[in-house]
């Protein structure tokens, strides 16, 4: 796994930087989820959880601007591929319009969101 933020370009609305931090790599987003941009997110993230035993993901939403329901599904999808891997994956930081969405679906009640990262042994053994 490379030190240094993996960039990889999804169109010219959503970026991808993925940093390890201790346990956890960290998917740092910037720009729009929508229909035309949760592909990228889906294969990139997707392709960590498989790579990682057990994977530990947090997809940092703070810099992202929009997110539709495409954006919601795919974090559910995300989710349940990572339980499914007997890992798991947090939200952080999502701006309050993103929050607000996360509330109203229920989402936040299934899926961890934190303003940070979960400690080593707060969750998965």
């Amino acid at each position: 796994m490379p030190m240094t933020p993996d960039i990889s370009p999804s169109g010219p609305r959503l970026s991808v930087y993925v940093v390890p931090v201790g346990q956890w790599l960290t998917v740092e987003l910037c720009g729009e989820l929508d229909r035309f941009h949760v592909p990228a997110l889906l294969g990139r993230a997707s392709a960590l959880i498989a790579q990682e035993i057990p994977p530990r993901i947090a997809l940092d939403l703070s810099r992202v601007a929009f997110c539709d329901s495409e954006g919601l599904n795919a974090f559910v999808r995300l989710w349940k591929r990572a339980a499914a891997a007997s890992g798991e994956l947090v939200l952080l930081r999502p701006p309050p319009r993103l929050a607000a969405s996360l509330d109203r679906t229920g989402l936040d009640r299934h899926i961890r969101v934190r303003d940070t990262l979960p400690a080593a042994s707060d969750g998965l053994p």
